[in-house]
């Protein structure tokens, strides 16, 4: 065409790569006019600047399949060392597979209205199945990521009864990248499933929104810490009850299988099965997650722990456990924490628990344990039933499923239900380390006061840093110091089923002692050790005695100790220091004179007094049958006398007068009689000063009368006439005559009747109080032969007397 100026030329219509712009150029030394298409002119001024999906062919209008332009994009970057590939404010139709293979390549949008559909920003349309849309994969994509992109796919089926979501695969597969790829700021509007990643550590997920349905985010076998930051599920496509309904039942907000340590902050997810649920693969299951602070709404399970061995721990959790537009009813099977699995460990700082069916924490399985610092549950146990806030499965002959409270647990009131449940082998308590007297493991007010483990089996109590209590497992417990040094101790036999209750009383009511249990008559034992004594109190120095109240019998065990000190009070005759239980007026006391009292019905009956320097004593005996009982002079010397000494004129008697023929009448003023058998109450020795030394039936009436002892004597009748001659009188034959017969009343007893018209002689001189109640021979004359021996008479009762006068009986 003919040479004109730039601004005579007509304007260009719509621009295409292929059109062509002139371009002045250097040539040698000179410069030379020259064409370029636009698309020489783009790659050229944007080298190294990423590229544009629109440069290789998308179209961007929602219904093109953009898939192949954006593959040949990422291939022309993956040459080019990676970049970025952007994408325009438009909807691209993905209706075939794009793959990132060793390319470090970001996906970049231009950010999305949040919403059901595509608004304003960039979207990407999903409308076919059977393939995975984006899928990262090999060593050099590590690095790449997608930015500020929205997704949606279509679902032909009406929110209706039995509605489901069509089978879309993944949006986003990320898998055997060895390494990082980045999700910042992606919109999942109503997606089926989102992102899994596979043999892939260090995924970052960021400011993941969205409402899926079946699975948000899946990870599998990544081995190097994985992070979820700010995820929120909602219902932005939809809260159509059917659509939620569904999801509640099938949908899992997040899935982890293999996964080390993986961070999952700011994580919230309404209308789901589950927020996170800890599954297991072929490569194993995830091991120490990290859950920052985490809010599950409408949902079955908050966290859901399938596979055993998990461990991880959680900061802040809230879950809410309702049907979706149910007016607050708790969805059927729900719970806060669910444990399936055995063997997992997990540490809670603060729980949350609100609207479940039955139980907010339900752990199966055996050998789990759970560390919850502080839990809150509201709304469980809806169905009255008495379910528990912990329900702790019995693991039988597993180990016990356990579960460790920081805190006491706040179960708000209307529930109704308890705290843990029975019939169950598992473990519920609050845990301490074991501590020392020192710093107690668990301390209460001060560092060196509380209760620590001294042992295995024991529990131990301190105060101040010195142990003064502990308790073992076989019953025992020692109190005010350590065991050697403590001051009280308590046992527990094997099979105890008796026991020691120690009340203590009001005002005016005294403590009690008593013994309980399972028998019906049960005792008390005081055994002091050695010779050692039980003593109901010191008394003062001032004191000997200490009052000692009893409602008991004292039972005598024959305990011989050396040196004891008396320990009752000293009572008196009326109210012995020592009474028995049937008469207050009967036992021992001490009279104020010192010695021993015993008293029967409030009457002494018996004083023993001490003598000073004493080494004698007497000793009164029983006996067995056949035997008599003694009273003997006992002590150090080799003769000891034995004295009995009535008061006053008192009599000795070998009885007690009681006016039969048993004891007899009164004795007389100083009388000793020792005669035990008698006919009747008059034959005792009543005379002052008269004594009967034995025998039977005697009586000694006259003062100063004596009767040595055998029966009573009767009259001597007269003796035959002797061939010699006699003394006439006894005052002849007491001088030697013998001329005359003996008179027959000579030879009668003084006082006892002669023959007749005899009188009674006079009675020969003897010494006083000389009669004998047995036969008395007359006295021969000095000189004289001996006589015959006189003949015996049968004994017939008889009195002697004696005149104070004569001294004659």
């Amino acid at each position: 065409m003919p040479d004109a100026r730039i601004s005579e030329l007509p304007l260009a219509t719509t621009l295409g790569d292929s059109d062509i712009a002139p371009l002045v150029q250097a040539s040698g030394a000179t410069t030379e006019t020259r064409r370029a298409t636009l698309a020489q002119l783009r790659g050229a001024v944007l080298a190294d600047r990423g590229a544009h999906v629109r440069d290789y062919g998308a179209k961007g209008d929602g219904s093109t399949d953009d898939a192949p332009a954006i593959q040949a994009a990422i291939d022309d970057l993956k040459t080019k060392g990676g970049g970025t590939l952007f994408f325009g404010p438009r909807v691209y139709r993905i209706g075939s597979a794009v793959v990132l293979n060793g390319a470090t390549v970001r996906l970049q949008g231009a950010g999305f209205t949040e919403g059901s559909g595509p608004g304003q920003g960039t979207w990407l349309r999903i409308t076919t199945t059977g393939f995975t849309p984006f899928t990262f994969t090999g060593a050099n994509s590590r690095g790449a990521g997608v930015c500020d992109i929205a997704v949606q796919q279509t679902h032909a089926a009406a929110p209706t009864s039995g509605w489901a979501p069509t089978g879309y695969d993944y949006v986003f597969r990320v898998e055997d990248c060895f390494g990082g790829i980045d999700f910042d700021n992606v919109f999942l509007a109503n997606v089926n499933k989102g992102i899994y990643c596979r043999n892939s550590g260090r995924l970052d997920i960021r400011r993941l929104r969205g409402q899926v349905f079946a699975t948000g985010v899946e990870i599998d076998e990544c081995l190097d810490v994985p992070r979820i930051h700010s995820l929120h599920f909602w219902t932005f496509w939809t809260s159509a009850a059917h659509v939620i309904a569904w999801q509640q039942a099938n949908g899992d907000a997040m899935i982890f299988r293999r996964c080390d340590g993986v961070f999952i902050d700011q994580a919230f997810a309404l209308g789901y099965r589950s927020l996170a649920r800890f599954g297991s693969s072929a490569t194993g299951v995830t091991t120490k997650f990290y859950i920052g602070q985490a809010y599950a709404d409408f949902v079955k399970y908050g966290v859901w722990v399938e596979a055993s061995g998990t461990d991880g721990q959680i900061a802040s959790f809230t879950s809410q456990n309702e049907v979706f537009a149910g007016n607050g009813a708790p969805l059927p099977g729900s719970s806060a924490i669910q444990v399936d699995g055995s063997n997992t460990r997990m540490q809670v700082g603060n729980l949350r628990i609100d609207a479940v069916e039955d139980n907010p924490v339900r752990v199966n399985g055996a050998g789990n344990r759970l560390d919850i610092f502080a839990l809150r549950c509201l709304r469980y146990n809806t169905r009255g039933n008495g379910a528990a806030a912990l329900h702790l499965a019995d693991s039988g002959a597993g180990t016990p499923n356990a579960v460790y409270l920081g805190s006491p647990a706040l179960l708000e009131p209307g529930s109704g239900g308890v705290l843990v449940n029975d019939g169950t082998n598992a473990i519920l308590a609050s845990g301490t380390p074991p501590g020392r007297a020192a710093s107690p493991g668990l301390a209460l007010g001060s560092t060196d006061t509380g209760l620590f483990l001294a042992a295995t089996g024991s529990l131990a109590g301190a105060a101040g840093g010195t142990e003064v209590l502990r308790a073992t497992a076989s019953g025992g417990l020692t109190l005010g110091a350590a065991p050697g040094g403590h001051a009280l101790e308590v046992a527990t036999p094997v099979g105890t089923v008796n026991r020691l209750l120690l009340s203590g009383g009001a005002t005016g009511t005294p403590l009690a002692i008593q013994a309980q249990g399972a028998d019906a008559s049960i005792g008390i034992t005081l055994a002091p050790k050695g010779s050692g004594l039980v003593r109901a109190v010191t008394p003062p120095g001032s004191d000997n005695s200490t009052a000692v109240a009893t409602t008991a019998y004292v039972r005598a065990q024959n305990y011989l100790v050396a040196a004891a000190t008396a320990s009752l009070a000293d009572g008196t005759s009326a109210a012995p220091g020592l009474g028995f239980a049937g008469n207050a007026g009967t036992g021992l006391s001490r009279p104020a004179a010192g010695g021993l009292s015993a008293s029967v019905n409030g009457l002494e009956v018996v004083r023993l007094a001490a003598v000073a320097g004493a080494v004698n004593r007497l000793g009164l005996y029983g006996s067995g049958a056949g035997a008599g009982v003694a009273v003997l002079a006992e002590g150090a010397d080799s003769s000891i006398g034995l004295a009995l000494g009535p008061k006053g004129n008192g009599a000795i008697a070998a009885a007690v007068a009681d006016g039969t023929a048993t004891g007899g009448n009164a004795r007389g003023s100083n009388a000793v009689d020792w005669q035990t058998n008698r006919a009747t109450a008059t034959q005792v020795a009543s005379g002052t000063n008269a004594v009967l030394g034995g025998g039977q039936n005697n009586t000694a009436i006259g003062a100063q009368a004596t009767v040595a002892g055998g029966p009573p004597t009767a009259p001597r009748p007269p003796s035959p006439p002797s061939p010699a001659a006699m003394p006439t009188s006894p005052m002849a034959r007491a001088a030697g005559s013998r001329a005359g017969p003996v008179p027959a009343c000579a030879a009668a007893s003084a006082g006892a009747p002669g023959p007749p018209g005899c009188s009674p002689p006079a009675a020969m001189p003897r010494p006083a109080n000389s009669c004998s109640g047995g036969r008395r021979p007359m006295p021969r004359p000095p000189g004289s032969p001996p006589t015959a021996a006189p003949r015996a008479v049968a004994p017939t009762a008889s009195t002697c007397r004696t005149t104070a006068a004569t001294g004659s009986s």
